[in-house]
Order: structure tokens, then C-alpha cells, then sequence
């Protein structure tokens, strides 16, 4: 029942997974940004499941967003190679960044996912959730 309700929210913002191959080069939409901004509870509360889950970010980034050996911390106003807007969060997830661990679309995720991720780890990075 809760899956349910997560995809209609993500319905009711257009965040319905398209196919990987094209969504590198969408755009944010204008109520992605607006739920990433609000911090939408139930975008974050999937997004922190997804990255702690098939999305494996936790893996690398560690399971409080604060980096570890492998990649950096994901926390605080400080990124290594991005300025830190939601936009560019999510063109990481989708994109990926080369001769690195970060692939695009990390543990096969689609680009629902990746918006979901995108929006927690933005909403954590500006002290607007908890990991």
C-alpha cells in the first residue's frame, strides 16, 4: 500500500521512471524542484530507502551521507565535484562521473529512483532531513 501511494505522489510531480538512455538529458522539472526545496516527506522517506537500499549510494558514501574512502561526504555546503543544487545532485546520479566508483543510475535504479535519491540527499544536505 505504501509503494502505491509513493507512486502516486510521484505521479501527481512527474517523477514516473523513464527509460535511463534518455533521461540524462532532462531537464528538472519545475515540481521536482518544488518537492526537493519542501523537502516532501514522502520523496525523502523514498529516496533515504533507495539509497540505503538498491541504489547501494550507502556503500560508497556511507549510511550518514558522510563519505568514507571511497567517495565523498554528501553532507553540509562543501561538494568536491558539483556546486550542490539539487540540479546538480541529480545530474551526478543520473550521469554518473567518470574514472570514479559513481556510475549513472547506480544499482540499476531508473530515473524515478534517481529524482528520490536526488531530493534526500539534497533535503539531508541542507539540514532539511535526517540521514
Amino acid at each position: 500500500m505504501e509503494r502505491r501511494h509513493i507512486r502516486a505522489v510521484a505521479a501527481a510531480l512527474g517523477l514516473l521512471a523513464t527509460l535511463p538512455g534518455t533521461a540524462r538529458a532532462q531537464a528538472v522539472t519545475p515540481a521536482q524542484k518544488a518537492a526537493a526545496d519542501s523537502a516532501d516527506i514522502t520523496v525523502v522517506t523514498a529516496g533515504r530507502k533507495i539509497f540505503h537500499g538498491k541504489g547501494t549510494c550507502y556503500a560508497c558514501h556511507g549510511p550518514k551521507l558522510e563519505g568514507g574512502p571511497v567517495a565523498p561526504s554528501l553532507r553540509g555546503g562543501t561538494w568536491r565535484h558539483i556546486d550542490g543544487t539539487f540540479e546538480g545532485i541529480l545530474t551526478r546520479v543520473r550521469a554518473g562521473y567518470p574514472s570514479t566508483a559513481m556510475v549513472a543510475y547506480p544499482g540499476g535504479i531508473n530515473d524515478g529512483d534517481a529524482i528520490q535519491i536526488a531530493t534526500y540527499i539534497y533535503a539531508v544536505s541542507q539540514g532539511k532531513a535526517k540521514p
